[in-house]
């Protein structure tokens, strides 16, 4: 039997900027750090960190106004405008601030890992729409369960690093590890019903069977 397969979100362009927009400072700083964390883990799983002979990749920029032409923006050094800048440092301490293609020409990596990584800065673009999606459809947790998590959540230090952030500015989680908050707070919050004991009928004596049954 053939496996569903995930759809992925894209939001257009407009929806896109009207629900950053729509967002706090805070929740726009929240969103801006998870995005930062993410692409910087890629290139440390990918090893890239310290790659180079001459330029080491020391920091990623995320440009929220990409999808508007108004707000400071972000750029390769060649002057094409950004949705994700790469900073790279060589020996001397000067800094260069790239796309992810120019970034792969500098530091030297083969042409493979770089459409690998393409395609998995692609991944994450689709998970950020996804999430901006769950945002505007207010699939976050309800309060009672973000009192609870914000209270609780040192027990649970599996969760995601930054679980409590999104929960504390009421922003919703990837889907299954909200579902496990979810599970794990009936879990902890489930009061067991009282069990009634079962009341018998009184049974009925020989002498209450012939009174019953006298007039028929």
């Amino acid at each position: 039997m053939a496996t569903a397969k995930t759809k992925k979100v894209a939001l257009t362009r407009e929806r896109r900027q009207e629900t950053w927009h729509n967002l706090t400072p805070e929740q726009q700083a929240v969103l801006k750090q998870h995005i930062r964390y993410q692409h910087t883990s890629l290139f440390v799983d990918q090893n890239l960190v310290g790659h180079g002979k001459n330029w080491e990749f020391v920091a990623y920029n995320y440009n929220d106004n990409y999808d508007s032409n108004s707000g400071p923006q972000l750029y390769c050094d060649c002057g094409r405008r950004l949705k994700h800048q790469y900073v790279l440092q060589n020996e001397d301490g000067k800094l260069i601030k790239l796309g992810i293609t120019h970034f792969a020409d500098h530091i030297g990596i083969p042409e493979a890992v770089m459409r690998q990584l393409q395609t998995q800065i692609h991944h994450l673009d689709f998970g950020l729409d996804e999430l901006l999606q769950r945002i505007r459809r207010h699939a976050g947790l309800n309060s009672e369960m973000r009192a609870w998590f914000i209270d609780n959540h040192t027990a649970y230090p599996d969760f995601p690093i930054d679980a409590v952030d999104f929960v504390s500015n009421e922003l919703p989680l990837e889907k299954d590890v909200q579902a496990e908050i979810v599970r794990q707070y009936k879990k902890a919050t489930y009061v067991p019903k009282e069990r009634q004991p079962r009341r018998k009928k009184p049974k009925l004596n020989k002498a209450a069977w012939q009174e019953l049954f006298r007039d028929i």
